[in-house]
């Protein structure tokens, strides 16, 4: 979508803590960069977490460099251990943190309902620049996801969302355990739909999904998201509970018949 509106691409490591802000100072000397776009809870597709201390660094370095920060949340509400993330605009002092949020990861995902909080001149800016592409979405969707969030069923639809999010975390990670505990490493995410797996065995990742897809089971490669051939990203929100243990056996398959060639 970015690229399709003329915009350039850079992309940022990520490690356990979240993306380095060191990282921005030399993208932003190398090809000076307007804008940072990230996912600072559960971060897609690696689960992890922007930690304190490197939060308080992005700020510091954003503020050096005169740069906007677009806060991506959509997964902060999923969280099923310990307490929801705080979102960075909650840390922002000055303004520069434009949050957005998203209905459809928490329910109703037809609905395509979101939000954002931002000054309200950019607010005005960009509710304008919408409404000339698409004329503005129909209001009724948008009332009844207010009323839902309003209402006294929203708290325990939540609860209930972060129970089998983690039940069927905890179902792929012991599938995984039990059919490859030699072929694949990971970190159990705390949130979010995602098992992000770094395969022990260097193989291609396109001819990996093309064995997996013949048996019947569908996974995204980590170079869809930059990375090298040896990671693959788990989406175990849309399955179900009992399919979960098969899908892993399938993938397994897959995997060592590539590892054995």
């Amino acid at each position: 979508m970015f690229q399709s509106a003329g915009l350039r691409l850079f992309r940022l490591p990520v490690d356990q803590e979240g993306l380095c802000p060191e990282d921005i100072r030399t993208l932003y000397k190398k090809h000076r960069i307007k804008m940072v776009f990230m996912n600072p809870n559960f971060q897609n597709p690696t689960g992890t977490v922007f930690s304190m201390e490197r939060r308080k660094q992005l700020f510091a370095v954003a503020s050096e460099l005169g740069l906007p920060i677009v806060e991506d949340d959509p997964f902060g509400l999923t969280a099923y251990e310990g307490e929801v993330p705080m979102p960075l605009k909650s840390m922002d002092s000055n303004g520069s943190i434009l949050y957005i949020g998203s209905f459809s990861k928490i329910a109703a995902s037809g609905l395509r309902i979101g939000w954002m909080v931002a000054p309200h001149s950019i607010v005005e800016r960009l509710a304008d620049a919408r409404q000339q592409m698409d004329f503005g979405l129909s209001v009724i969707p948008q009332q009844v996801a207010a009323q839902f969030i309003r209402s006294d069923y929203f708290r325990p639809h939540l609860e209930r969302l972060q129970i089998q999010l983690q039940f069927k975390r905890d179902l792929l990670v012991e599938a995984l355990q039990t059919e490859l505990p030699d072929l694949v490493s990971f970190t159990a995410p705390h949130g979010g739909l995602h098992l992000w797996c770094k395969l022990a065995h260097p193989v291609h990742d396109g001819r990996l999904l093309e064995e997996a897809i013949k048996k019947g089971v569908v996974f995204v490669p980590g170079s869809v998201y930059g990375s090298d051939s040896s990671y693959v990203r788990f989406t175990y929100a849309r399955a179900k509970a009992g399919e979960i243990r098969d899908g892993v056996a399938k993938f397994a398959e897959a995997l060592r018949e590539l590892v054995r060639e």
